[in-house]
């Protein structure tokens, strides 16, 4: 339930504020609202807040000016002084408007499906893919920290749906860092993707996709025969060896 509360003042209804009884949570009415309607019981507004809490995996303080760890009563939630509480504003009117035009698609399926915060976020803060914040991290702090963000999100998130883990996700974050020019970071990546998919084809075919980038032939000819070994059906593979292999 602390979570729940949280988000009380996150997106409210009209943009007034109002006086509210020093230490009393939770409030007899909303204050400083401007999306959620004025009259909406407060009850129904903190189930909303619930779930906002939930799909983002966050606190009160997420959003909301106070300390972690100390009573509601000592949030004041009227405050607009945090970032994200202006931006889950505007994302509650994005998903509102999406919404609104989901409901305008001819022959709609029954029962709708409808957009929540959940849709993209899927229980964490910032909803972005694993294959694209690996190869940030990679770019900016280097492959080490990088592995280091991949195990402890794999340890943490696994199983959720917060993050696709399957074996795509790094083949594609050393792909980018591969078109960056990034191939010590790239291979790193690479290398540990074989960890998690040790006879997987897939892999060797972006291994020497990577060693094409760089201008490694003899390299890449190795990578997609060993992806040919691996699965010799891989019409991608056979593909690209052919085109890498000087012809008598």
């Amino acid at each position: 339930m602390r979570a729940s509360w949280a988000a009380l003042g996150v997106v409210l209804s009209v943009g007034t504020v109002e006086a509210q009884s020093a230490g009393r949570w939770p409030p007899d009415s909303l204050v400083n609202t401007t999306v959620i309607p004025r009259g909406t019981p407060v009850i129904q507004v903190v189930g909303r807040m619930r779930n906002f809490a939930f799909d983002l995996g966050v606190r009160c303080e997420f959003c909301h000016d106070g300390e972690p760890g100390k009573d509601l009563a000592t949030f004041d939630f009227a405050s607009d002084r945090k970032r994200t509480k202006t931006v889950a504003r505007e994302m509650m009117r994005m998903v509102d408007d999406i919404n609104r035009r989901l409901d305008s698609l001819p022959s709609r399926p029954v029962p709708p499906v409808r957009v929540t915060c959940a849709t993209c976020h899927r229980g964490v803060s910032r909803p972005m893919p694993l294959s694209s914040l690996i190869a940030e991290v990679a770019q900016g702090s280097g492959a080490d920290s990088a592995i280091a963000a991949y195990r402890g999100l794999r340890a943490r998130h696994f199983g959720s749906g917060a993050y696709d883990f399957g074996e795509s996700s790094l083949s594609v974050s050393a792909f980018r860092l591969g078109r960056a020019s990034r191939f010590a970071e790239a291979f790193r990546i690479l290398d540990l993707n074989a960890e998690f998919y040790p006879t997987s084809s897939g892999i060797e075919v972006f291994r020497g996709n990577l060693e094409l980038m760089r201008g490694d032939t003899v390299a890449a000819r190795r990578a997609f025969r060993e992806a040919l070994r691996r699965d010799p059906s891989n019409e991608e593979a056979q593909g690209r060896l052919d085109t890498v292999t000087p012809r008598p």
